[in-house]
């Protein structure tokens, strides 16, 4: 059960309402995946923390932030990266190595979009007659003012498709570092705020939900590192809310809806620990 939904507060039209995507992802997994019976959900009064979660019979303060917070072209080609890399390797089969390639930062369409699914199909039909080359030149997906982005089949060994063109975008596996930087940041100066407040007296826990607005990194990045930071166990979870999806936003309709995984909790039945994480 979900309840003590609150009314939210005004905002531009069309600003997306990071606090209430961010909690509803959580409550949803809660609710679905871990399988907690009752999950209640107030926007606090005094912030911090940002919400209090009731969740079967312990209630926890619940703080979010976003973890990036001008992701800009890299963050959203490497989204689109990831999702031809995924519908390659689980919808083709097909194995090369592939490479977006970028000159400035071309307007990629916002995910889920219309645009955003035919420039996904596009690029998966290049891959498909492809298969038998050995490497291609590039083959345009946009042009335009601002840029202009491409696919090209670089060698037929491997199965994965990476970024290239642009130093700040990196291969998979590069952003760990920086994500551990952004992630060490949110750690501290949230902590650091919520101690002021003796917020950790009022309840069973504290709740750290990271906002990744532009799908920045996947769920593995993201666990792998959080482990390589400092004091992130003062918390009793960190919730990763990651990816849009059609799934409706049971506590905020108007708002997408997220899918989300814990990173970390004390609370076994919601995690499990992939790795040996050193504190």
């Amino acid at each position: 059960m979900l309840g003590w939904r609150n009314a939210t507060k005004n905002r531009p039209i069309n600003r997306i309402d990071e606090e209430w995507v961010s909690v509803d992802c959580l409550a949803h997994y809660l609710r679905t995946v871990c399988r907690c019976g009752n999950v209640q959900v107030r926007k606090a009064s005094d912030d911090p923390p940002d919400f209090w979660i009731a969740v079967d019979r312990d209630t926890f303060a619940a703080e979010v932030t976003s973890i990036v917070t001008d992701a800009g072209y890299r963050a959203r080609g490497m989204a689109l990266k990831e999702v031809i890399k995924r519908s390659m390797c689980e919808d083709i089969g097909n194995r090369g190595t592939y490479a977006l390639l970028t000159m400035r930062q071309p307007e990629l369409p916002r995910r889920n979009t219309r645009e955003w699914n035919a420039l996904i199909a596009e690029a998966l039909a290049f891959i498909r007659d492809t298969q038998e080359v050995p490497s291609t030149d590039q083959h345009p997906l946009i042009e335009g003012k601002n840029g202009r982005l491409g696919i090209r089949k670089l060698r037929n060994d491997g199965a994965t498709v990476g970024m290239a063109g642009v130093a700040r975008v990196k291969w998979e596996g590069d952003i760990q570092d920086e994500l551990c930087e952004l992630m060490q940041h949110a750690i501290l100066a949230k902590r650091s705020i919520l101690e002021k407040k003796d917020v950790l007296q009022q309840c069973s826990g504290i709740m750290l939900i990271l906002y990744d607005a532009y799908g920045y990194a996947d769920v593995e990045d993201a666990q792998k590192s959080l482990t390589k930071t400092e004091g992130y166990d003062w918390f009793h979870s960190i919730f990763w809310a990651a990816s849009f999806t059609d799934r409706v936003n049971e506590l905020s309709p108007g708002e997408p809806g997220r899918q989300g995984k814990f990173l970390f909790s004390k609370e076994a039945k919601w995690w499990n620990s992939p790795t040996c994480a050193s504190r």
